[in-house]
Parts: structure tokens; sequence; C-alpha cells
């Protein structure tokens, strides 16, 4: 393994000893929800979109594992991605904002998650044994999930990257939650990560499969997922 892999795959998570747990910013959002449709929300104070479908915009005020945070649900693809190009002032060109399906936005004064209802991974719901909607509906399941990880991870572990660390982890979460089970085909490995992650995600397959797993709360699960690094997950089981 080179040095430079070596270091990519490190144990980046350090666990705090004092969370942020300010959650002022919610109370905008239910004054918000008071006065405002989530449309009029997102065009009055985030960023102009026209949209396509804007009675099928869902704005709600998630109790996660994390902690309270809002989620803006889109049903149409379009309206996600106008949405991302224009608060991200990305411009129409954006490259491979088809494969986007989530985003996180945590600052200062504001945080919230972003997501659509597209196909996870743009994966087929016939792999799966699914309908489109089944599968549609999972696919919001997991993307909600991953990002409240990652949000978790940052706000109590002082990190949140695209990593193969915290990937496995958003995912597995993501994963579990939609089908009360993890399954590692689900995780799409690449490059030359891919042995690795390969056999990260099996070794989480078969985690779930064990009465120490059944034991923990998800909170705990992710705070060990942090805590062992990816080294540990090559061994785990």
């Amino acid at each position: 393994m080179s040095s430079e892999l070596q270091e990519y795959i490190a144990n980046k998570f350090i666990k705090r000893e004092r969370v942020d747990d300010d959650e002022n910013f919610i109370i905008i959002w239910q004054n918000w929800l008071k006065n405002f449709t989530p449309s009029e929300i997102i065009n009055n104070f985030m960023c102009p979109v026209n949209f396509v479908e804007p009675e099928n915009v869902i704005i709600d005020i998630y109790n996660s594992f994390a902690g309270r945070i809002p989620i803006i649900i889109f049903e149409n693809a379009q309206d996600f991605e106008n949405f991302i190009t224009n608060l991200f002032k990305m411009g129409h060109g954006a490259e491979n904002l088809s494969q986007i399906g989530a985003s996180f936005i945590s600052g200062k004064t504001q945080r919230f998650l972003a997501l659509s209802k597209k196909f996870y991974s743009n994966i087929n719901p016939s792999y799966l044994k699914l309908t489109p909607e089944e599968w549609r509906e999972k696919s919001l399941i997991i993307r909600r999930e991953h990002e409240i990880t990652h949000y978790y991870t940052k706000k109590f572990y002082g990190n949140a990257n695209n990593n193969l660390h915290d990937e496995l982890i958003a995912d597995f979460t993501g994963i579990y939650a939609a089908f009360n089970q993890y399954s590692a085909k689900l995780f799409r490995a690449k490059n030359e990560l891919a042995k690795i992650a390969v056999t990260c995600a099996n070794n989480l397959e078969n985690w779930t499969k064990t009465g120490d797993f059944a034991k923990l709360s998800t909170q705990e699960r992710i705070n060990f997922l942090c805590e062992i690094g990816i080294k540990g997950m090559c061994k785990l089981v």
C-alpha cells in the first residue's frame, strides 16, 4: 500500500469533548414555515428558483439522531438541480449535476439538508427487485440518513468529508435505515480504493448480523465506526 493511500485512509476522526448544541437556527425555520410556503421560503430567503413543481417542494424540521435539522425535499429532479445550481452560483453548465442527489449545507448561522428523490447512486430499481416508487422512497431515506451522518460526524468528531471512511459510514447508516439490513452490493467502490472498499463493505454487512451490533444505537454504531477507522473496518468481525 502506497504512503499516499495510507495517508488517505488514515483515521481523521477525533471525538470532541465539547459539542455545539446551539439550535437557534431552528427558530428561524419555524417562523418561516408559519408564514410562507416551502417554495416561497427558498425564493425569499435562499436563492431564486424558477420551479417546475413548486407545490411538490416539502420542508420539514426533522428530529434526527444528530439533533433537529431542516430538510428540503424536492419531488422534481429539475427543481432540485436548479436549487443547487442557484444556491452555489454554479451556473447552468455545472458538470455532473445530474449525478448529485443530496446536499448538506452547514454554516455558522444556517444548517439544512436538500434532498431529491432520484434513484440512489443511479441504481436501477430492478437490480433490487423494487418498483420505481419503492426505490425512490428508500433512496430518500438513504440520502437523508447519509447526510445526517455527515452532520453527526462534523458535530461530534469535527470532520465531514467525501473520503472513503466518511462515505462508508454514511452509506452504511443510510442503507441500514432504509432496509433494516446492510447489503454490501449497494456500496459502489471505485478505482484503486475498490479492494479496500469492498472488504470494508462486506465486513460491515457481516457485522450487522452479530449480537454486538444489535445492542448498539445508531449513534453508538457511528461512534464505533468513526473511532476504529478504515483499518479497523478491514478487520471487522
